[in-house]
């Protein structure tokens, strides 16, 4: 589950425990994150979310900027198979 208790693993947004709501409207902010898969019906975040739980602002920063130098078509789902590939988690 990409999401960390409600908070996006960018820090786009999280849950506020005693307001009950987000700090930020998480369908604004995910939708144009390059880790955003809009194709389910209705707005579940932990569907949406592709993001890795552990990755920071900076290391998604570095990634897109290496990702748009690549060739081809860029695509989320490009973006996502190589964030897989070069992505190194502290987790694994």
């Amino acid at each position: 589950m990409p999401l960390r208790g409600g908070e996006c693993p960018l820090g786009k947004f999280e849950l506020e425990p005693h307001a009950g709501a987000y700090t930020a409207d998480p369908v604004e902010a995910c939708l144009y994150c390059n880790f955003a898969d809009t194709s389910p019906e209705g707005f579940d975040l932990e569907k949406i979310c592709q993001c890795p739980a552990d990755i920071s602002w900076n290391e998604y920063d570095q990634l897109r900027k290496s990702y748009s130098l690549t060739s081809g078509d860029r695509t989320r789902q490009g973006f996502w198979e190589f964030v897989g590939k070069n992505y190194k988690s502290d987790a694994k």
